[in-house]
């Protein structure tokens, strides 16, 4: 690969990351949205550089708790040239307000601090990138278990309530 090919492609891939994030979230988004909408992004990506000679190795997608308030998106994909040299491509957005998240996604990313997506070379057209996260899966699981159980303690109706509560629904 022609030394001025090669630093015109590492160069795309430094400002292609840089403006990655621009534009990204709206109002109201869960953690399945931020992933629709960044799994394209980055299936682009991975195509244009293997159409320009590097070869996708491996990659994650990050969403991180920064503050109270506030929160990040950050990813970082991995190429390697014909010539077995490696490049990183990666980039941080700059902290966007928790408001954006809806309630239930904020609260997720403030238990776990970090949710982490691997990127996967695209197959086709329709395949997703960011995949499950295990961790995601397992807290999600575990809140509606706690949710079950504070019901299944909650106080019974008594025999009268329950009887009211009946003849109500047959009127």
């Amino acid at each position: 690969m022609a030394l001025e090919k090669k630093i015109e492609i590492v160069g795309d891939l430094i400002e292609a990351a840089k403006n990655f994030f621009v534009d990204l979230l709206r109002p109201d988004m869960t953690l399945e949205k931020i992933s629709e909408v960044v799994s394209p992004r980055l299936d682009d990506t991975i195509k244009k550089y293997e159409k320009n000679g590097l070869n996708y190795s491996a990659g994650k997608f990050h969403i991180m708790y920064a503050d109270e308030n506030h929160f990040q998106l950050a990813f970082e994909m991995y190429f390697q040239d014909i010539e077995g040299k490696w490049h990183k491509c990666a980039n941080e957005s700059e902290l966007r307000d928790a408001t954006l998240l809806e309630a239930g996604a904020w609260k997720t990313i403030q238990a776990l601090k970090t949710i982490t997506f691997p990127i996967e070379k695209p197959k086709s057209k329709d395949d997703e990138v960011l995949q499950k996260d295990k961790k995601l899966e397992e807290y999600k699981e575990a809140e509606l278990d706690k949710a079950i159980e504070a019901a299944n303690e909650a106080p019974a109706l008594e025999a009268p309530a329950a009887e009211k509560a009946i003849n109500f629904d047959k009127k």
